[in-house]
């Protein structure tokens, strides 16, 4: 199938690349915990998909209905999307590519199970072969200076793919220290690492089992607690808004690192959905 051209119109990473829209289709999914999900996209236009860095983001857009067909989306930004009459207009989130393989033309996305389930949740788990979606991107923001010594990492279950990427990132500093707050313990998942990296993870129920969140406060006291490295740093932080800027703000005005140093992202706000 012809793939449409696309004016590359999107924002740019820091390849300086502009994001463009990808047309795929579901080649399976699977689950890898009881809150966790993945779904691998193919695409001919993957194969051409060339990655802005391991935290990379795309605009991941769904039928919003089975009947529903993206293909009017070629030649539009996110923004026009955006702007669409609400039947025209596909789901839209932000989600970060996991891995591709450009042999095959896939690409993996971890959706992170949440409750209640929204239609994008609703999407991964229901998602079969053949079924369309496509997606805009990529745009990367993880950028350590070139003399950094070591970096702390610092993520939820919403960040995991990301976190994990970056772990397996060749050009990651030699010692790393990474921080992951999960809703239990059912939710840790095998993380490729090299020497000098050190995996602590955070169940929001304390390890108790009972299902109650703390809602990120034990990712707030281990970073505090934290023993870092002297020496030039960087911090990659993506949490709920508020945990992230509580962090942010413990490093830069306690912890005295330069502001530039430490990239925060709220990857998203807690009741409520992307976009409102």
């Amino acid at each position: 199938m012809a793939v449409p051209s696309t004016p590359t119109r999107g924002p740019v990473g820091l390849t300086g690349r502009p994001a463009r829209l990808f047309s795929v289709r579901v080649a399976r999914n699977r689950k890898l915990t009881p809150h966790m999900i993945r779904v691998t996209l193919r695409g001919e236009s993957l194969i051409e998909f060339v990655g802005d860095g391991p935290d990379q983001r795309i605009k991941l857009l769904m039928p919003r209905h089975p009947s529903q067909s993206l293909d009017a989306l070629h030649g539009l930004t996110p923004r026009q999307m955006r702007e669409l009459p609400d039947a025209e207009r596909p789901v839209m989130r932000t989600y970060t590519i996991r891995s591709h393989d450009p042999s095959t033309g896939e690409v993996e996305i971890d959706f992170a199970l949440h409750t209640p389930v929204g239609p994008a949740t609703r999407w991964a788990i229901d998602a079969v072969p053949g079924q369309p979606a496509a997606f805009f991107g990529s745009v990367a923001a993880y950028d350590p200076p070139t003399d950094t010594g070591w970096q702390l990492v610092v993520g939820d279950d919403t960040a995991l793919p990301a976190v994990a990427a970056i772990l397996e990132s060749p050009s990651a500093p030699a010692t790393t220290h990474a921080y992951v707050s999960v809703t239990d313990a059912s939710a840790e998942l095998p993380l490729t690492t090299r020497v000098g990296t050190t995996v602590t993870w955070l169940p929001r129920d304390g390890g108790s089992g009972s299902g109650d969140d703390d809602h990120g406060a034990s990712l707030v006291s281990a970073v505090r607690r934290a023993s870092l490295p002297a020496g030039p740093g960087y911090v990659w932080l993506a949490t709920e808004q508020s945990v992230a800027r509580d962090i942010r703000a413990h490093l830069v005005h306690e912890r005295g690192m330069d502001r530039e140093r430490v990239y925060f992202s709220g990857y998203w706000s807690r009741g409520k959905a992307e976009g409102e």
